[in-house]
C-alpha cells in the first residue's frame, strides 16, 4: 500500500544565497553568513607551516597531520551543521521554496570568489533544501538567475548596479530595499510564472 504524500500548507519563498549573506529570503528575512572557513583560516595557516618544519614520516609530523587533519574536519562538521539546520528550518516552513538554478562549478572558477563560495557551500546547502523539501511536503523550484538582482521585483525595470552597490533604489517606482531581498522576491516571481506558465 502507498503512503499519501503530505502537501505543505505553509508560506512560499524566494531565496538568493550569496557571500555578503549566506541567504536573503523574499519575506526580508537575512541569514548570516558563518564563514567557517574564515573564521579558522590563522589556526589552520598555523598547523600548515607547523608541519612544513616537521622532519618528513617523523613521529612528530605525523601528530601534527593528525592536529591539521582535526581542523579541517571541524570545519567540515561546523558548515554541515550550519547546512543541515538552515535548510531544514527553510523545508518545514515553506510549501515553495524558489532558488537560482546556479553554476556553482563555473562560479568557482573565479579565483577572487572561489574561497568564500566553496566556504558556503552552495550546491551542499541546495542539495539539502530539495530532498528536506520533499520530505516535508513542499518542493523547490529552481530558475533562471540571470539579471535577478538587477531587476526591480516592484515593477520590473532594469535597474544595473555593481556589486558594491547592497540597496535597490528604482528610479521608476521608488522602491527602496536589500539587494539581496530584492533578488530574492525576483527569484520567486520567477517561480511562480513558470508555475502558470
Amino acid at each position: 500500500m502507498e503512503l499519501e504524500a503530505k502537501a505543505h500548507s505553509g508560506p512560499k519563498v524566494g531565496i538568493d544565497v550569496g557571500i555578503e549573506k549566506f541567504a536573503a529570503c523574499s519575506d526580508g528575512k537575512t541569514v548570516a553568513n558563518p564563514r567557517h572557513l574564515h573564521k579558522t583560516e590563522k589556526r589552520l595557516k598555523h598547523a600548515q607551516k607547523e608541519l612544513s618544519r616537521k622532519q618528513k614520516n617523523s613521529n612528530n609530523s605525523r601528530k601534527q597531520k593528525l592536529k591539521l587533519a582535526k581542523l579541517h574536519a571541524r570545519i567540515r562538521n561546523q558548515r554541515r551543521d550550519f547546512l543541515h539546520k538552515q535548510s531544514r528550518k527553510i523545508a518545514n516552513t515553506c510549501s515553495l521554496i524558489a532558488v537560482e538554478d546556479l553554476n556553482v562549478r563555473g562560479m568557482v572558477r573565479n579565483h577572487h570568489l572561489a574561497k568564500s563560495i566553496s566556504d558556503a557551500s552552495w550546491s551542499e546547502f541546495l542539495a539539502m533544501l530539495c530532498y528536506k523539501a520533499e520530505e516535508a511536503g513542499g518542493r523547490v523550484v529552481k530558475v533562471n538567475p540571470r539579471e535577478t538582482s538587477q531587476q526591480c521585483s516592484g515593477c520590473g525595470t532594469k535597474v544595473s548596479k555593481d556589486l558594491s552597490a547592497r540597496i535597490h533604489r528604482c528610479p521608476s517606482c521608488g522602491l527602496v530595499l536589500d539587494r539581496d531581498v530584492n533578488a530574492a522576491r525576483n527569484i520567486l516571481l520567477r517561480a511562480l510564472a513558470s508555475e502558470v506558465a
